[in-house]
């Protein structure tokens, strides 16, 4: 793999998210998804980055013409999942496919990439997992796991120093900026970093809705995530995971 950074793109929905956890928040009337404003953002930047998005198709027809404009402009449409949940103890490779060929039906394009939820490899081990995606008609896989050669599907490792994954946001709100380039610079391979599409459209809850630890950890310092992410692209400019992989 050369060296690249892949800017990517959880496309979820953050009220939908919390209640799987169980923490149910009124949603602000005129919530976008953020993917309006991180498009215009990026085509107006003379590096031109292009970013992969993984997609929850279950969360998929709500955002489906902004997902048609992002592919339009040569960024990335893989799979997160179905939905938002758990990876299921049975029928792993069906719930797999299922995703998959959701947004390929809604979209009309191939899906090559996929991320689960919250970076599970489910139950089976690491070996069954990759072996389920290969099965499923997946390319590559951007998660926090490596099997290595005996992978048969390629792997894409969110950047991380030291088991702490500094390609997350959560992560880089809370660090100075220059730490972050210098570790993206300093990848072997592409420096993979992972967002959240509500972190581009300013509508999550305010701090008066932080009612748990849980909570405070989602939201303090999100503000800065999109700063970052600009200077980012800005920086070193973005290619897709496909791209990156060759």
């Amino acid at each position: 793999m050369k060296h690249a950074v892949c800017v990517t793109v959880d496309v979820e929905d953050f009220y939908e998210g919390m209640a799987v956890l169980g923490h149910e928040l009124v949603r602000p009337a005129g919530s976008t998804g953020g993917l309006s404003s991180l498009l215009a953002r990026l085509s107006a930047q003379v590096t031109k980055p292009k970013v992969t998005l993984f997609v929850v198709a279950g969360y998929a027809p709500a955002v489906r013409a902004d997902l048609v404009e992002f592919a339009r402009a040569g960024h990335e449409i893989a799979c997160h999942g179905p939905d938002h949940g758990r990876l299921p103890d049975g029928s792993l490779v069906d719930w797999l496919r299922r995703g998959r060929e959701t947004l390929e039906d809604l979209l009309g394009l191939p899906v090559r990439g996929f991320r689960s939820p919250r970076f599970d490899v489910g139950p089976g081990g690491l070996v069954r997992y990759r072996d389920a995606l290969a099965e499923s008609g997946y390319a590559y896989v951007s998660d926090t796991s490596r099997l290595g050669t005996r992978s048969p599907v390629r792997e894409m490792p969110v950047l991380s120093w030291r088991g702490v994954r500094l390609g997350g946001g959560s992560y880089q709100r809370l660090l100075p900026f220059p730490a972050v380039a210098a570790a993206a610079q300093r990848a072997r391979g592409p420096a993979v970093l992972y967002y959240h599409s509500y972190d581009f459209d300013g509508t999550l809850p305010g701090l008066g809705a932080m009612r748990s630890p849980m909570l405070a950890r989602q939201l303090l310092g999100r503000g800065r995530i999109a700063p970052i992410v600009w200077r980012i692209t800005e920086r070193f400019g973005s290619e897709t995971c496909t791209r990156a992989i060759g």
